[in-house]
């Protein structure tokens, strides 16, 4: 099932909030916030670059686009 654009908003307002966070909770946490598949949310924004997967956790990209 897709994901909404309000599920998008969603997610990236907690990893705004939350720059690292364990893979575990993020999940967790972003389902107790209404979105309802945030692995999918989740991957959509790593493509776009807004945030990267570390080792166990999520951490939110800082100076996208700059170099």
């Amino acid at each position: 099932m897709p994901f909404t654009e309000k599920e998008v908003e969603i997610t990236k307002k907690y990893f705004s909030t939350y720059i690292s966070v364990g893979e575990i909770i993020a999940v967790k946490e972003l389902r107790t916030q209404g979105v309802k598949e945030p692995e999918e949310v989740i991957s959509k924004l790593i493509e776009e670059g807004f945030i990267e997967r570390g080792e166990g956790c999520y951490n939110l990209v800082r100076n996208r686009g700059k170099k």
